[in-house]
């Protein structure tokens, strides 16, 4: 059977050679066509090959991590390495973003306008890199997550080698003493840190560990957070970050300078008339103006009042001087802070992506495009609507004294409206819900904190910030390594990254049903 099988292969091979002499041209050519036709297979599995490559399908560890059984040296050896690549790796990225905001922005603009050329614009480009780059705050926070990661090592590794009842608890231990890495920051920048750190911690346990199931837990937690934030950014502008009043007044379209005569009035600091009006010139003669005629017969009723100092609020003509109607100023607010924010929100939403969601990039680029500009246009929409909400802030108790003689001021009315502004949240999509309640979480307990203190009912301690970053530290590292699939998919990617940098893995999980 083999010999018959061998000269069979030898007849055919032959008389397959011989017959290719005799087929006409077009027949020959269609043999062509198909053989190429049977190669691409072969082009395309190399290209799919040069792609897994580059963005491979399964999750590549950069530095083979730390185990129970590393000797000592080994994990101080690994703990380095991971540091280093992780403040590298933090300030490029970084570093990259703040450039490519810079560029949305239009920020990269040459002051004189004569010296407008290729070479000139190159140049004040380079510069501006360099300067971005060179940035004291990107290294340090790169220093702050490089160190986290070198402690994190060599703590939780060491804790695993030593077998106790209380192995539980490494997790928790280990984060806790790399909290200690908090020290890298300034001050200030730990003052912001630290109750961030600890509002995810505190957040991911009681998800790993609910005590209450409610749906909208989140829009809670940020309803609560923007009513302390209003009331310390009309009230107690000192107790929240210089930065976060400033970004408060530019995207709500604030004036600073009416925003502190409303409070100054609210708290009675206005003594008489003319002290109003010596105080407060620059808002009533020059920012407000000019006025619509209606808006003009209503600061000027406002001022020809023998007390007029004594309202509790300045008429929000003022702060909008242009529009006779609160509701349309309300209307193209939405509108105004949508279209200013919205190439913002596409940066943030479109770097993420590209970093992990490049497999859709590359296999659907409409799909993908289409899913960045959806999730932009709700967080404009979100911003605007919480712009709109606080300018109410000023027009309805301006509306409400002018038509009815009812005063309404103080914290019970901006703690309200800025609870009012947990509605906006509801543009967002639920995953991201949960996120920007975390950003403003800690900023709330910051400025609540500095007021109790204020007010002589809580006392400062030294080390206070340290002491409950690493407790929000160690409550994250014990939910990451126990109940890893309950935290925030943000939390537990970027903790991920700093224990254990890697590619992301890009192949869908099957669940369990298949």
């Amino acid at each position: 059977m083999s010999s018959f099988n061998s000269s069979s292969n030898g007849i055919l091979s032959i008389s397959q050679d011989s017959s290719d002499h005799q087929l006409p041209s077009s027949s020959r050519a269609r043999i062509t066509e198909s053989s190429s036709n049977d190669s691409n297979p072969k082009t395309k599995s190399s290209a799919r090959s040069f792609i897994n490559l580059i963005l491979p399908s399964q999750r590549t560890s950069f530095i083979t991590d730390a185990n129970e059984f590393s000797r000592k040296k080994d994990i101080l050896f690994i703990a380095i390495k991971k540091g280093l690549f992780v403040f590298s790796s933090v300030h490029g990225v970084v570093s990259s973003t703040l450039v490519a905001l810079a560029l949305v922005r239009g920020n990269l603009k040459i002051k004189n306008s004569k010296s407008r050329n290729l070479f000139n614009t190159t140049k004040h480009f380079i510069k501006f890199i360099v300067a971005t780059f060179r940035s004291p705050s990107t290294t340090r926070l790169a220093s702050w997550l490089g160190l986290y990661s070198t402690l994190w090592t060599i703590s939780y590794s060491f804790l695993k080698k030593q077998k106790t009842k209380c192995s539980h608890w490494n997790a928790f231990l280990a984060g806790s003493f790399s909290g200690i890495s908090l020290l890298a920051q300034t001050k200030s920048s730990r003052k912001e840190i630290a109750p961030n750190v600890f509002c995810r911690g505190l957040y991911s346990i009681l998800l790993c560990y609910p005590l209450i199931r409610f749906k909208y837990w989140d829009v809670l937690l940020f309803a609560l957070s923007s009513a302390q934030i209003a009331i310390g950014y009309l009230l107690y502008p000192s107790t929240l970050p210089k930065w976060y009043s400033h970004w408060i007044s530019r995207v709500g379209g604030l004036n600073p300078r009416f925003v502190k005569l409303n409070r100054e009035l609210d708290q009675s600091l206005i003594s008489s008339n003319a002290h109003l009006i010596n105080a407060h010139r620059h808002i009533l003669s020059h920012d407000a103006y000019p006025l619509t005629h209606h808006n003009q017969l209503r600061v000027q009723k406002w001022l020809n009042h023998p007390n007029c100092h004594v309202r509790k609020g300045a008429p929000c003509a003022l702060n909008h001087p242009n529009h006779s109607s609160c509701l349309a100023f309300n209307f193209y607010t939405i509108l105004r802070i949508s279209g200013v924010m919205g190439p913002t929100y596409a940066v943030l939403h479109l770097v993420p992506a590209l970093i992990f969601r490049s497999k859709v990039l590359l296999k659907s680029p409409i799909l993908f495009i289409a899913s960045i500009i959806k999730k932009t246009i709700a967080s404009a929409l979100f911003i605007g609507t919480f712009a709109s909400i606080v300018e109410n802030c000023f027009c309805l108790p301006s509306q409400l004294y002018e038509r009815w003689g009812v005063v309404i001021r103080g914290e019970k009315l901006y703690g309200s409206l800025g609870f009012l502004t947990g509605l906006a949240l509801l543009w967002e999509q639920p995953k991201r819900r949960g996120e920007l309640a975390l950003y403003c979480a800690p900023k709330a307990l910051s400025s609540l904190w500095s007021v109790l203190k204020a007010k002589k009912l809580v006392q400062n301690f030294i080390g206070g910030d340290v002491l409950i970053g690493s407790i929000g530290s160690g409550m994250l590292m014990h939910c990451f390594i126990h109940h890893k699939d309950k935290m925030p998919a943000l939390a537990r990617g970027t903790i991920s990254q700093l224990v254990d940098p890697h590619t992301p893995e890009r192949r869908k999980q099957k669940s369990d049903d298949n």
